[in-house]
C-alpha cells in the first residue's frame, strides 16, 4: 500500500482540504463606511428600541466596521460569536460575514440580554455593553455591578462602562 500514486493522492487531497479550510475563514478586511453603518443602525435600531448611538459605538469598538473581523471566537462587524448568534437565530452563521445581517443579529442579542437586564431589574447601557462583551452570565455572576468586571481594554468600552454610552460620535451629514 506504499504506493507512490496513492501517496500522492493523498497528498494532493490533504493541499485542498487545507487550501479549502483556509477559504473559510475572511482574513482579509472589508471595511464599510460610516456613514453606511449610521444609516443602517439608525433605520434598524428604533425596530429593536435600542439606542443608535450605543449600537454604532459598539460596532466600532467590536471591529473598526471591519465586516471581515475574525477573533477566531467571533465575527463580522460586531464580533459575533456563534453561542451568542445561535441564541437569537435561526440564520446560518455563515451568514455573519454580511454586515447588514451580522448587525441586526448583534441588535437582537442586545435585546436578549436587555431582557434578562430587566428581568433581574439591573438594566442600564452600561451594564448592558458588559452583557455583550462578556456574556450576561458573567454580568449575573459579577450581582450586576459593573466595577466587578474586568475592565475593559478597548477604550469605547472603557467610556461605555463609564456611563458614556455613545463614545463613538455618527458621521458628519456628508457622511464622513
Amino acid at each position: 500500500m506504499n504506493d507512490p500514486q496513492s501517496a500522492l493522492h493523498k497528498s494532493l487531497l490533504f493541499s485542498l482540504a487545507l487550501l479549502f479550510i483556509a477559504g473559510c475563514s475572511r482574513p482579509e478586511k472589508k471595511m464599510i463606511p460610516a456613514g453606511n453603518v449610521w444609516d443602517f443602525v439608525q433605520d434598524r435600531a428604533a425596530d429593536h428600541q435600542l439606542d443608535p448611538g450605543f449600537v454604532f459605538s459598539i460596532a466600532f469598538a467590536e471591529s473598526s466596521f471591519n465586516a471581515y473581523a475574525d477573533s477566531g471566537k467571533a465575527r463580522g462587524i460586531t464580533q459575533m460569536s456563534g453561542m451568542a448568534w445561535e441564541t437569537v437565530t435561526d440564520i446560518s452563521f455563515n451568514r455573519a460575514w454580511d454586515w447588514r445581517t451580522n448587525l441586526n443579529t448583534a441588535m437582537l442579542y442586545l435585546v436578549h440580554c436587555r431582557e434578562l437586564l430587566t428581568e433581574a431589574e439591573s438594566f442600564n447601557y452600561p451594564l448592558l455593553a458588559a452583557a455583550y462583551r462578556y456574556g450576561p452570565n458573567a454580568v449575573k455572576d459579577a450581582g450586576y455591578q459593573i466595577e466587578q468586571l474586568p475592565e475593559p481594554k478597548n477604550d469605547i468600552y472603557r467610556a461605555i462602562f463609564n456611563g458614556h454610552i455613545h463614545p463613538h460620535p455618527p458621521p458628519d451629514e456628508d457622511g464622513s
